[in-house]
């Protein structure tokens, strides 16, 4: 449930002067049968800011569309002459790098509010996350301690090659260490959202339940849920 719909501007001018073939009311109207017919759907964006003949009064359309679609993220581009488009072509780069860099901050800005929202939203709700594998964290961390002595991992049946109770992690590239343990791992919810906990690498590539306890702009900090019936509840465990 997950879409990247560039918009570009908010502006029909500048839209216009970008050839993108579609009008800011005809984007709305598409945001429109996203939500009704994939209810619950992520969408992000990507915005050029100071194109060509870019007023004040065309950026802050780009602004308001933005703050209206709530998107889950934009990429938001400052305008560069390309060399061979019809752009550079034919359209001054009128607009003042200093103006340039301005817009840039403000729309980020704007954005960036709106993930830490909405982000803010799934504190407290459990999620089902595609594990992806160690974040960049622990990545970061296994190279600073390229090893560590054997400790056995709980509640995991060990193949004979790692009798020792060590889980080695492999990075493309790289004679890899051991890591004993639970780690950072890093996966994505079915609407994109990036999700960190602590948990075993051998998660990799399967479906974890985790409950969301913390967020950041970019991305939900949780834990894993483990489900048992008592008393109706549902029981946080530690899983490793």
């Amino acid at each position: 449930r997950y879409l990247h719909v560039p918009a570009q501007s908010g502006s029909d001018t500048v839209l216009e002067r970008m050839k993108r073939g579609y009008t800011v009311a005809e984007y709305r109207e598409m945001m429109g049968r996203i939500s009704e017919i994939v209810p619950g759907c992520a969408v992000s964006s990507d915005f050029i800011v100071g194109f060509c003949g870019e007023t004040d009064e065309d950026f802050e359309a780009s602004l308001r569309l933005v703050e209206e679609c709530r998107f889950k993220n934009s990429f938001i581009f400052k305008y560069s002459p390309r060399p061979g488009t019809k752009a550079d072509d034919r359209l001054d780069d009128d607009v003042p790098e200093s103006v340039k860099r301005e817009r840039n901050a403000r729309l980020l800005e704007a954005q960036t509010v709106i993930c830490e929202e909405d982000n803010a939203g799934f504190i407290g709700q459990t999620v089902d996350v595609l594990v992806e594998g160690p974040s960049k964290m622990a990545q970061k961390q296994r190279k600073r301690q390229p090893s560590v002595a054997p400790h056995p991992v709980p509640g995991v049946e060990l193949a004979e090659d790692d009798a020792d109770g060590v889980v080695a992690l492999e990075t493309p590239g790289e004679s890899s260490g051991p890591v004993a343990g639970p780690i950072q791992l890093v996966g994505r919810t079915d609407c994109d959202r990036i999700v960190v906990f602590d948990g075993n690498p051998r998660l990799a590539g399967s479906l974890a339940s985790i409950s969301v306890g913390d967020c950041t702009a970019t991305t939900l900090i949780g834990r894993i849920v483990t489900r048992e019936v008592q008393h109706a509840a549902v029981v946080e465990l530690p899983v490793v």
